[in-house]
């Protein structure tokens, strides 16, 4: 693997990929706030939402404990 493409930010990346489960179910504004919210670099937000192709492989360990699961609004009233 290159020094490019190394990963040595696990905060970062978790936070790149909990942003791109976002992006699949809803959509790249959302995402996008929540990267910014996460202090993801703006060149990292607009290269992974921009560019499919060059994003990076998530760990099995991201994959799961990232996912995220539709869930109905709570009835906290």
């Amino acid at each position: 693997m290159s020094e490019r493409q190394r990963r040595v930010d696990d905060a970062t990346a978790n936070a790149v990929a909990r942003g791109l489960n976002i992006l699949a179910v809803r959509d790249a504004c959302v995402a996008r706030q929540y990267m910014e919210h996460k202090h993801v670099p703006a060149r990292v937000i607009a290269r992974v939402l921009a560019c499919p192709a060059l994003r990076r492989r998530l760990s099995g360990e991201q994959s799961v404990s990232e996912a995220i699961t539709p869930s109905s609004p709570s009835d906290d009233t």
